[in-house]
């Protein structure tokens, strides 16, 4: 197949998903998008527009308006079998307004309107999902919240994207643990990543010291590193920057506890990675995480984004080696059994092949 996704380039999400499309499955994949991507792999094909023009202007409901006829264009060229827009509310309303069929919208996290008050992007979801010939859904939660607003149950197929297990896998009983704490989320201010250190801070009391590492970017990032610093945890915690997915593995693999204080989630790649990697996790009590993590069986679920619950829930497992290694079996387990990109990922593209086959 020929699959023109609409979306942004430059999201490790948006990356992964589009290079296993063109690398793993053999499609002839392109993109359009604002972004220049550098993470795209040389089988994928980009298409950016608004070059010469502020993105951060573009980004807004006026600038994707502004750009429909360029990227009406753009498709036609293109002339794909299938345009996927990636995202409900930015990229799943431009592709609804291409006017091309068939058309796959890709719903991503559980709170699909944000802010829900907004009226203009509450419009721009209800057309687009209305539009939409197929409806990607990661989970059963967010599948509910699509129906609630006014998606075709019939058109939604949930079904995680999962992740690549041939490469996140558990290092061997050898492998040397550089960081007690790794978190692998953006450094947006509203992740958590502040609870992250001062737990790690807070931990350190009763566990010595407590190795940090936290992989990311983000608008956060500056201010984070001042809290290190602040609290006297500069040394103790590395901000590892925006690490390649490839580099992933070996950094999860060298690390025990995964901890994310993220409020809401819809299925969250960097769980799955790390649970596959063999990290205890310790992550937020939401409809998400309880998918896949059983408090005190598999990892820990924290009900408040309270620095003090998730240092003891750090201690706990540290303290605790035997449920680690009980918990490394059964992620493992979770992971090939549900989260399987080659499984999963295989059923997308076979859904999207019906479409195209069927007109």
């Amino acid at each position: 197949m020929r699959l023109c996704f609409l979306a942004d380039a430059g999201s490790a999400n948006t990356q992964v998903w589009v290079n296993y499309f063109a690398e793993s499955l053999g499609h002839d994949v392109h993109i359009v998008s604002l972004s220049r991507g550098r993470g795209l792999s040389p089988a994928v094909t980009l298409h950016q527009f608004g070059e010469t023009r502020d993105t951060r202007s573009l980004r807004s409901k006026l600038g994707y308006l502004a750009q429909t006829g360029r990227i009406r264009d753009l498709v036609r060229e293109i002339s794909p079998d299938i345009v996927v827009g990636y995202r409900v509310a930015s990229y799943g309303y431009v592709g609804a307004r291409t006017g091309f069929h068939p058309l796959a919208v890709v719903a991503q996290g559980q709170r699909i309107v944000y802010p829900a008050r907004s009226l203009a992007k509450m419009r721009s979801v209800k057309i687009a999902l209305k539009t939409a010939d197929i409806i990607n859904s990661w989970a059963p939660h967010m599948t509910d919240r699509l129906v609630e607003l006014g998606a075709d149950p019939e058109k939604i197929l949930t079904c995680p994207r999962g992740i690549d297990l041939e490469k996140f896998t558990r290092p061997s009983e050898s492998a040397t643990t550089e960081f007690t704490v790794v978190s692998t989320r953006g450094l947006n201010k509203h992740y958590g990543a502040d609870i992250i250190i001062r737990a790690s801070r807070l931990a350190a009391e009763s566990l010595g010291t407590v190795p940090t590492a936290i992989a990311g970017s983000g608008e956060a990032e500056s201010a984070l590193k001042e809290l290190a610093k602040d609290l006297g945890a500069a040394a103790d915690v590395w901000f590892a920057g925006e690490i390649p997915n490839d580099e992933l593995p070996g950094l999860l693999g060298r690390s025990d506890v995964y901890v994310s204080a993220v409020r809401t989630d819809g299925v969250s790649a960097s769980l799955l990675e790390a649970m596959a990697c063999g990290c205890f996790p310790i992550v937020t009590d939401n409809t998400a995480n309880r998918l896949w993590v059983e408090d005190g069986v598999n990892g820990f679920l924290i009900a408040a984004p309270d620095p003090q619950a998730f240092a003891a829930a750090i201690v706990r497992a540290m303290d605790d080696p035997t449920l680690r290694q009980r918990a490394r079996n059964e992620n493992l387990r979770i992971v090939q059994e549900r989260a399987d990109m080659s499984v999963n990922m295989r059923t997308i593209s076979d859904a999207y092949q019906d479409l195209v086959v069927s007109g």
